[in-house]
C-alpha cells in the first residue's frame, strides 16, 4: 500500500523499521501470498486490508500510534482465540492451551482500570452490533473514549487503538479499547474535563443538519462552531470545543471543521454506556427525519 501511495523504499524501510533488502524482497512477492496466509492463521481479507489502510495513515503521522494500533488488533485477535486453531495446528501439545485468552494483562492493572476497559469494550462491541450505528460514523472512522476519575493525560484515557470504521456496511473497530488508544478525542475530553469534571466520556460522530435536528428534538444543549476555509491545527479544535463549555453545560458541539479537517459532532457523558444509549437513540431517529 505505501508503495503504490508513491513512498519509496528507502522511505518505506525507515517508516517499517527494516531494511531496504527486507522491503524489496517483500515487494517481489504477490500481495495475495500475504493476505491467503493471514486467512489460513484466522484473519480476514478486509480486516488485514483495513488494518494496513490504518497504519499507511498512522505511520506517515504517528509511528508510535501505529505500534499500537498494530498491537491492540494482534491482541484482540490473541484474546477473542481467533488464532488457537492455527497454532495448533502447528503445535499439537497447545491443545489445551488458553492463555491468551485468560486476563492475564489485568493482572497488572489496578481495579478502575480494569473497568474502565471493560465498560468501554461492552460499548465499542454494542456499537459493532447495532445496524443503525453506521450512518453515523464519519468518513475517517471515528473512536470513543472513556476516562479515569481523576484523568489527567491521554494515557488516563481509553479509546480504540485504531479507530470505528465501516467495512462492508458492518461497523468494525481496528484493534480493541487501551490507554492511549486515542489521542485527538482524548485531549478533546480532557479540555472539555476542565470545565466539569463528571464528563468522563466522549464520541466523535458525523455532522449534518439531520443530527442537528435531532440533537435539538431530543433536547440536547450543544454548541456550535462554524466551518472555516482554513487548514485547522489540533490546538485550534480543541480550542473551539473547550470555548464551547465557558460559562454554560453542554452535552455536544458541532464542529463545522476547516481544509482537510472533516465536520463532526463531539458528544459528552458522564460513561460510555449513557453515551452510547445516546448514541443509538440519534442513529434510530434520524430514520424519520
Amino acid at each position: 500500500m505505501l508503495r503504490r501511495n508513491g513512498v519509496g523504499q528507502p522511505t518505506i524501510a525507515r517508516m517499517v523499521g527494516v531494511t531496504q533488502a527486507a522491503v524489496s524482497q517483500i515487494l517481489r512477492k504477490d500481495e495475495r501470498s500475504f493476505l491467503n496466509a493471514l486467512e489460513r492463521m484466522g484473519v480476514q481479507r478486509n480486516e488485514a486490508l483495513l488494518v494496513a489502510e490504518v497504519l499507511c495513515k498512522s505511520l506517515a503521522e504517528n509511528p508510535a500510534q501505529a505500534t499500537a494500533v498494530l498491537y491492540s488488533f494482534w491482541r484482540g485477535l490473541l484474546s477473542e482465540g481467533r488464532l488457537c486453531a492455527f497454532h495448533r495446528s502447528m503445535y499439537s501439545q497447545l491443545a489445551g492451551c488458553d492463555i491468551c485468552m485468560s486476563p492475564s494483562l489485568e493482572r497488572v492493572l489496578d481495579e478502575e482500570k480494569i473497568t474502565v476497559l471493560r465498560s468501554l469494550d461492552k460499548c465499542v462491541r454494542r456499537l459493532e452490533a447495532s445496524p443503525l450505528f453506521e450512518k453515523l460514523i464519519p468518513e475517517v472512522g471515528c473512536n470513543i473514549v472513556f476516562c479515569l476519575k481523576k484523568a489527567e493525560t491521554v494515557n488516563d484515557v481509553a479509546g480504540v487503538a485504531g479507530r470505528i470504521v465501516v467495512v462492508n456496511g458492518r461497523v468494525k473497530s481496528v484493534g480493541r479499547p487501551s490507554f492511549g488508544g486515542s489521542h485527538h478525542l482524548a485531549s478533546v475530553l480532557l479540555r472539555v474535563r476542565n470545565h466539569d469534571r463528571s464528563v468522563r466520556s466522549a464520541i466523535d460522530i458525523r455532522n449534518n443538519e439531520e443530527v442537528k435536528k435531532v440533537l435539538k428534538d431530543m433536547g440536547l444543549a450543544f454548541g456550535e462552531v462554524e466551518p472555516r476555509m482554513k487548514v485547522l491545527t489540533e490546538e485550534e479544535v480543541l480550542q473551539d470545543v473547550e470555548d464551547c463549555f465557558r460559562g454554560r453545560a453542554v452535552e455536544a458541539v458541532l464542529h463545522g471543521g476547516g481544509i482537510g479537517y472533516e465536520p463532526v459532532t463531539y458528544l459528552f457523558a458522564k460513561n460510555p454506556e449513557e453515551l452510547v444509549d445516546r448514541v443509538l437513540k440519534i442513529s434510530s431517529r434520524i430514520l424519520r427525519v
